[in-house]
């Protein structure tokens, strides 16, 4: 009796020990693992929310000042400025209030460029600090990821002409690792600090004689914008009303205030003219 009773409680020693030992190693792989993961993680989500909140205010005014000047020149096609031979002169000072100043006329065309250059600036720093990270882990991260590739893809995409004679379209696209290069010229590093290149400095760049990335990469978003046809077919036209609803949304999406009226009533008028 005494050996059934020794050999009942060694059986519940035994089984105690296990579960002992199984409930050790479950709590170790719960701390270990799903805890740490789950901590990284959160570390992460909150890496990725700061790195929005550093760039949101950037890219939200330099995408405003870009749609604002795409309007402008919608609203005013063929715009009289966005000419190569503009680019070309040099004229010394403005001397009449008319849009057909040839200095007025440059300095429009420049600070177009400027426009359009320091957005992708901004946007290439933005996504150079995502590089580490998951952003398809972070839901706003991704709305706005989401967001700027259908801007990217009406710089860059071919097909989005969807008429039957496209070949006969005049076009010119501007390619996504151009796009990043284009942002990769406008990143102004300062020790630890990066920004973006200042109008100033993007202007003395583009007159100097000597070559710069500036200097280069500002060429293939002139050719973007420069002669465009005034009755013929140009889908250049059709990629800046893609371009401008995109840059919209976008605005929107960061800041459900960025929208001023004409603002909204460009996206009515523009949206709908891409039906």
């Amino acid at each position: 009796m005494f050996g059934l009773d020794l050999k009942a409680w060694l059986s519940f020693a035994v089984v105690g020990t296990v579960v002992s030992t199984v409930g050790s190693i479950f709590g170790i792989v719960l701390k270990e693992y799903f805890f740490s993961r789950s901590f990284e993680l959160w570390k992460q989500d909150r890496a990725l929310e700061q790195i929005y909140q550093k760039y949101r205010d950037p890219l939200r005014l330099s995408a405003r000042e870009l749609a604002s000047r795409i309007i402008e020149i919608c609203e005013t096609y063929p715009t009289v400025f966005l000419r190569s031979d503009v680019y070309a002169s040099r004229p010394g000072k403005q001397e009449k209030n008319s849009d057909q100043d040839p200095y007025f006329q440059r300095y429009k065309l420049l600070s177009t460029l400027y426009r359009f250059c320091a957005f992708f600036g901004w946007l290439e720093l933005y996504r150079q600090e995502l590089t580490f990270y998951q952003a398809s882990e972070n839901q706003h991260t991704l709305r706005v990821e989401r967001s700027l590739a259908s801007i990217r893809s009406a710089f860059a995409d071919g097909h989005i002409n969807k008429s039957k004679d496209w070949h006969t379209w005049r076009d010119s696209l501007v390619f996504r690792e151009e796009l990043r290069a284009i942002g990769e010229s406008m990143i102004d590093a300062r020790g630890a600090n990066r920004s973006v290149v200042g109008y100033a400095r993007f202007i003395e760049m583009l007159n100097s004689s000597t070559e710069s990335s500036i200097k280069l990469w500002a060429e293939v978003v002139l050719n973007f914008l420069v002669d465009f046809e005034i009755d013929g077919k140009d889908f250049r036209k059709l990629r800046l009303h893609q371009i401008l609803a995109h840059l919209l949304d976008f605005i929107e999406l960061i800041d459900r205030r960025g929208l001023d009226e004409r603002l909204k009533n460009a996206r009515g008028k523009w949206s709908a003219a891409l039906q």
